[in-house]
């Protein structure tokens, strides 16, 4: 069975992080997709709260072909603060798979939302401002 990652903050494709070098050959980028969820601005990083009101969070989507080493790196970085769970992801391109997510676990009262629903996006807009 295929393992997939649906990763949406300071893990996706486009953000510079050394700590992907660790799994750079353990993964391989599938495309852009969505979930069902609330972003909140966390401090360094987001956190996704699974939201069923119509919110959605845009990420990256990533099969994995070394489960063992990418988890276990991953799960290191994340921490306690993120449970890593299966759900759908809704492809770009159309269609949805069975994903791995980071879901952040804390109560976000307090956080500020993220109205954007790509992360990165957001922080080109908070750099300007």
């Amino acid at each position: 069975m295929t393992d997939y990652l649906f990763l949406y903050g300071t893990l996706r494709k486009r953000y510079d992080l050394k700590l992907k070098d660790k799994v750079k050959k353990g993964w391989k980028y599938v495309g852009q997709a969505k979930i069902g969820a609330a972003l909140y601005d966390i401090g360094k990083y987001p956190g996704a709260v699974k939201d069923r009101s119509g919110k959605e969070v845009i990420g990256d989507v990533f099969q994995v072909h070394d489960p063992a080493n990418v988890f276990r790196v991953l799960d290191a970085y994340e921490g306690n603060e993120f449970v890593r769970k299966k759900g759908k992801v809704r492809m770009r391109k159309g269609g949805e798979l069975n994903a791995w997510i980071y879901w952040y676990e804390p109560d976000p009262a307090g956080k500020a939302p993220i109205r954007h629903k790509d992360y990165l996006n957001y922080l080109k807009n908070k750099s300007i401002h």
